[in-house]
């Protein structure tokens, strides 16, 4: 997102935020409000009824007392404060900070693998119910309590219940990003030079990045579902054994990423087949029959070459030539290329 308009965007936030103008709703402002006008209109019929009126009059005194520190709290937990919240506060300065003006989704909702189902319009609308229900003007002080029309029906104002977090996001989960995915949203270009450089970077990812370990560990879970065996996320977390093979199979996955270009056609010749090699040591490899590979070095000389042996056991020219040329198409691709070789003769 433009740097510029996340700025702006939060500024526009900001000046939503009346947490530093009012400590409650404006329903419960005006239900506290005629609740002491009503109680103040009743001083004289409480005097008149002597020490019972005393004690009514203290009962409902306390009693809004009490409403005001409730409905202050719930403010205060539901509402909250653009200097204290975050995107992923359940309140309803995070709700805007997570989906106010095309929104990103927060950081550690996108490490969990989650976003919130809720939009901007859902939470304005949920502060529009907090503040409806009641109908103003019909709070009044009876012997038996304080009643209130709320939702159209007579209610005692202590029944009068407030809708439970409001504010908190409604998570569901995202696709899994699948490694290939991963890198190639993630990685920079230079971790593409070949699988080797990938799996580096991956590996680097699987240790800190979270987002990384969460979908590494989904896409593992979803194989084992398909596999028939039943884990939960906790459970792979907890285990070293399975936690390195849900890295690993990400890591494969992130393989496919890495766009392996075509290998080289061989060419037959008089003596057998040959290919040409862009290489900084060699220019061509060919192969005479009978188990003969040979390189032409760039000053014209004639050097053997190991094609069938594993690239720990090559030395000379055929370990760093053919190093070269398995990064840069795939591991077993000498061993591939040998057998064209031989087909191709």
């Amino acid at each position: 997102m433009n740097e510029a308009y996340e700025n702006k965007r939060r500024e526009l936030i900001k000046s939503m935020d009346m947490s530093a103008s009012q400590t409650m709703f404006e329903m419960h402002q005006a239900m506290s409000a005629e609740w002491a006008t009503a109680l103040s209109d009743k001083i004289d019929e409480f005097a008149e009824m002597g020490n019972n009126g005393v004690g009514m009059f203290t009962q409902v005194a306390t009693q809004l007392t009490q409403f005001i520190d409730q409905k202050e709290k719930f403010f205060k937990e539901n509402f909250g404060s653009f200097e204290s919240a975050t995107a992923s506060s359940p309140t309803f300065m995070g709700a805007m900070l997570r989906s106010f003006g095309n929104a990103p989704n927060p950081p550690e909702f996108e490490a969990q693998g989650v976003k919130d189902g809720k939009t901007q319009i859902d939470y304005e609308n949920a502060l529009k119910a907090v503040n409806m229900g009641y109908k103003y003007g019909s709070l009044s002080i009876e012997p038996d309590g304080v009643f209130v029309v709320f939702k159209g029906l007579p209610s005692n104002i202590s029944e009068v219940e407030d809708p439970e977090m409001p504010f908190a996001p409604n998570l569901v989960e995202l696709p899994i990003v699948t490694g290939d995915e991963f890198a190639k949203e993630k990685a920079p270009q230079s971790a593409f030079k070949s699988e080797g450089t990938l799996k580096e970077w991956m590996s680097g990812q699987l240790q800190t990045n979270e987002s990384a370990i969460n979908n590494a560990v989904r896409a593992y879970l979803k194989t084992q579902g398909e596999a028939g065996k039943k884990l939960t996320a906790e459970e792979v977390m907890a285990d070293q054994q399975h936690m390195e093979e849900a890295k690993n199979f990400y890591i494969q996955q992130a393989m496919m990423a890495v766009e392996t270009p075509e290998m080289p056609v061989p060419q037959q010749t008089e003596a057998g087949s040959m290919i040409s090699m862009e290489d900084e040591e060699v220019t061509e490899l060919s192969f005479a029959g009978g188990g003969k590979f040979e390189f032409t070095m760039k000053d014209g000389a004639k050097v053997p070459a190991q094609i069938f042996r594993s690239l720990d056991e090559m030395d000379g020219p055929s370990k760093s030539v053919f190093s070269r040329f398995e990064a840069k198409y795939g591991s077993g691709s000498v061993r591939k290329l040998g057998f064209a070789l031989g087909k191709a003769q």
